[in-house]
């Protein structure tokens, strides 16, 4: 989707200091109106995807980054830096007073749609339907990164099974996942076949996503640990 001016100007700078990943893609192309999965690689899959990422879509995103200012420097500093990154909380206080501000502008600017663990997911997938409808891709981040950020992903939470569910309930479409690896050593993309979700829609949600786990860390260990 288009993002305002000022956003896309800040991106085309931001292209200077990051290369365009290699892509290694098992579809002949990709699908508008599609879910795509990948891993985080810390914050260079999502600032990666939304440089070069070559379709519309809104992104899912944790909605305590969409919050207030405190919400914002809350979650980076105690969870993002010294939970996930295992920061020192000292220096990851500071370092959350600095970049908070920066990342207000960086998740509006890519329109995040907020995501929550209760009732209020509702209103996520209500949101991603509207843009699903548009035409737009929803690109989600599954994995669990509760005790840190892992090049073997340790889990997949099934909320993109749950999408692809509830849109075919109401509107009868058979959307296609693309599970994808961020190999960030090697500034490389691997987009896995797509899957329909009738393929896969008689499956308990929790065993699907633990499919689609199993199935991208093979492709890092295909792709990204060679020599």
């Amino acid at each position: 989707m288009n993002r305002k001016p000022f956003f896309r100007f800040c991106k085309s700078i931001a292209k200077i200091f990051k290369r365009k990943p290699k892509v290694i893609n098992f579809n002949q192309a990709l699908d508008d109106c599609a879910i795509y999965l990948s891993n985080h690689s810390g914050a260079s899959g999502p600032f990666t995807h939304e440089l070069y990422f070559p379709k519309d879509f809104r992104a899912w995103g944790t909605h305590e980054m969409c919050g207030t200012f405190k919400e914002r420097w809350t979650y980076f500093s105690k969870i993002y830096l010294h939970q996930k990154k295992h920061i020192n909380l000292f220096l990851a206080r500071i370092i959350a007073t600095i970049v908070t501000p920066i990342l207000h502008l960086f998740y509006k600017g890519m329109h995040i749609i907020p995501t929550y663990t209760d009732s209020r997911l509702r209103s996520s997938l209500a949101e991603s339907f509207t843009e699903l409808q548009k035409g737009n891709s929803i690109l989600i981040f599954p994995e669990n990164s509760s005790d840190g950020y892992h090049k073997e992903l340790k889990e997949y939470f099934a909320g993109f099974v749950l999408l692809c569910r509830q849109y075919y309930k109401k509107f009868g479409v058979n959307l296609k996942i693309y599970n994808m690896y961020y190999c960030k050593k090697k500034n490389l993309v691997i987009i896995d076949k797509a899957v329909e979700y009738l393929e896969i829609a008689d499956k308990n949600e929790k065993v699907v996503a633990n499919e689609f786990k199993d199935r991208v860390n093979q492709l890092y260990h295909e792709y990204c640990e060679k020599k």
